[in-house]
């Protein structure tokens, strides 16, 4: 895929923002306020850039090879799974660097390093990072209040995302078994609660299952790979198919990185699709999906983006897109006309 530069007209703006977020990948309530009377949300097209835009590097006012993000409101601030780097970095509203919150030991196995992190959540009931550190095929916690005594707490799991449900929950998917487990507080062993029946496109089969959602009813939506997404109902067997599969040809030719995954308090599902540069908004039983933004609609200039990944929502209904491309995570506005 080949990689187009944003044109000079995009003015980038670094914003304070007091509303509140959260990530779109926790099961806290989307409380969406002065947003249309549309079931949908829509985003001015505009955008300001809220972490990273310095090239690529490993300074702390950088971002590369970012996998997973999580926006904690409380906080105000951006908590970035740096892949390339091996550390999850926070970065607050405002600011023009994060810091350090988790590894930046280097990369290795020791407790206080991580190696390749692709995901990201926040336990807040007990104020820690819980962390999908997926070059060692583990999930560890780190405390907020400092960066000591951090602890692995899922040992041995081919792990991608992750995600912390109202109870406690912890959510992680698994590449190996290309399911979605969920571990109960102090449980040793998961429970799988979608796929686990190998790889595959059908109604009990997940395909390099990414990005996991965990809404009020504990109904888990699961990002596969090529940009699927599917629903489970608690206690389901099968996953009902909202996103369809959108497989390239030739097929090498999708990125490296999977398809990033939001849903909002409509219930609608919204997915980044790298390889065709755009974002689609899906809804349970349409059969096409809608096109939300295309970065490099050449009727729209500027360009909007060239490489969109991880994405995420917070409470007002403003979207976060990660570029890895340009190296930076931007910010739309709802749009509430």
């Amino acid at each position: 895929m080949k990689k187009k530069k944003n044109v000079s007209q995009i003015t980038t703006v670094i914003t304070t923002t007091e509303t509140t977020a959260a990530a779109a990948i926790t099961t806290e309530e989307l409380s969406f306020t002065s947003v249309s009377n549309n079931n949908y949300l829509k985003w001015n097209r505009s955008f300001s850039i809220v972490a990273g835009g310095n090239g690529d590097g490993n300074d702390l006012n950088q971002i590369s090879g970012t996998r997973g993000i999580y926006i904690d409101d409380e906080k105000q601030t951006i908590y970035i799974a740096a892949y390339n780097s091996d550390r999850i970095v926070g970065w607050k509203f405002g600011e023009k660097s994060g810091k350090i919150v988790a590894g930046g030991n280097g990369q290795g196995n020791e407790t206080n390093q991580l190696e390749n992190p692709s995901d990201v959540t926040v336990d807040k009931k007990n104020d820690l990072l819980i962390i999908c550190d997926k070059g060692n095929e583990r999930v560890v916690q780190w405390s907020r209040q400092n960066r000591t005594s951090p602890e692995i707490i899922i040992p041995t799991i081919k792990c991608t995302g992750v995600t912390i449900d109202n109870d406690g929950d912890i959510y992680v998917s698994e590449e190996e078994t290309h399911s979605v487990k969920r571990f109960k507080q102090e449980e040793a062993e998961g429970t799988t609660v979608a796929g686990g029946q190998g790889c595959g496109e059908g109604p009990s089969q997940l395909n390099d299952p990414a990005y996991i959602y965990v809404d009020e009813q504990y109904s888990i939506y699961v990002s596969n790979k090529y940009a699927r997404v599917t629903k489970w109902i608690k206690n389901a067997k099968e996953g009902i198919i909202i996103a369809k599969e959108q497989i390239p040809e030739p097929i090498h030719s999708w990125p490296n990185f999977p398809s990033g995954m939001a849903v909002d308090h409509f219930g609608n599902v919204y997915v980044s699709e790298p390889q065709h540069i755009q974002i689609m908004r899906w809804s349970e039983g349409s059969e096409e999906g809608y096109d939300v933004m295309n970065g490099e609609n050449d009727e729209q200039l500027p360009h909007l983006f060239s490489g969109p990944a991880a994405i995420s929502l917070d409470r007002e209904g403003n979207l976060y897109v990660v570029d890895v491309y340009e190296r930076y995570i931007m910010k739309f506005d709802v749009d509430v006309n």
